[in-house]
């Protein structure tokens, strides 16, 4: 484990983390603003990386779509997201008639697909933070912004176990070819310390869930969030870079500090969606 670069993370840690806490708490408009910023940051990251590879995306629209990706489900819900993407790649095709670049297919697939991966997945905090009440009135909007909270702190902790103990005590790679210092017991290790914090949280500050729901809330944390790092790490080696910016320190760009959010957020939802609610 490299020290220095722990000590680096854990401070940014530390003075950032509160922050994205209390607008996940506060919710509203703090908490748009503060996931419309990292659409745009991570939209950009993710451009950088696919100009590696030899692609021209258009920065502009797929920002622009970005953050109306992110008002439309605070305002309207998921329901009328289509809108936005039908206009958004109408524009982007006519758009890429005039640009005369080259490879206009690839200019285009990885223009949407940057708004799907960013705006889209992480979006889905937004809907978790808007989520109604359940049918039963269990939980409401504080509620919800409880458990956004919790959904960052269990992938934090997952991410930090992994990270400590893996290099402590791992001998077996989990997936060489796409990143090379994870190991199968930092994820196992990860996983355990996630549900750990799903059973802490109910204990404190989420006592209106149900336990078994904050478990599989957790698991999801530890399972589908280590998947989503594999997914960045495999983004970054194709464009070989190892962090998609030098945004935070000790932690390289947004993408690599939120990737996990992007499987988790939409899995979490529709867990609530169909299972809570």
């Amino acid at each position: 484990m490299d020290l220095k670069k722990f000590i680096v993370r854990a401070l940014v840690t530390l003075v950032f983390g509160p922050f994205i806490l209390f607008a996940s708490w506060k919710g509203g408009y703090l908490f748009l603003a503060l996931v419309a910023s990292l659409v745009v940051l991570g939209i950009n990251e993710f451009y950088n990386l696919a100009a590696q590879k030899a692609t021209n995306p258009e920065k502009a629209i797929g920002m622009l779509s970005g953050l109306a990706t992110c008002f439309v489900l605070f305002f309207y819900g998921v329901q009328h997201l289509w809108m936005v993407f039908a206009a958004a790649f109408v524009v982007l095709m006519v758009y890429e008639l005039f640009r005369n670049l080259v490879g206009p297919i690839l200019n285009v697939a990885t223009t949407v697909m940057g708004v799907m991966y960013v705006a889209f997945f992480f979006g889905f905090l937004i809907l978790i933070r808007e989520f109604p009440a359940g049918r039963d009135g269990r939980f409401d909007y504080q509620d919800a912004g409880n458990l956004v909270m919790f959904i960052f702190i269990a992938i934090w902790v997952c991410d930090t176990a992994a990270y400590m103990l893996g290099s402590q005590v791992g001998r077996h790679k989990l997936f060489e070819r796409v990143s090379p210092n994870k190991t199968v017991e930092g994820a196992v290790f990860g996983f355990l310390f996630a549900l750990l914090t799903a059973y802490l949280c109910h204990a404190t500050f989420l006592k209106d869930f149900e336990l078994v729901d904050l478990l599989v809330i957790g698991g999801i944390c530890g399972t589908l969030g280590q998947v989503s790092d594999l997914v960045e790490s495999l983004f970054k080696r194709d464009a070989r870079v190892k962090d998609s910016a030098n945004l935070i320190p000790g932690h390289g760009g947004v993408l690599d500090r939120f990737d996990s959010e992007m499987l988790v957020a939409p899995a979490v939802y529709f867990y609530l969606r169909f299972f809570v609610s």
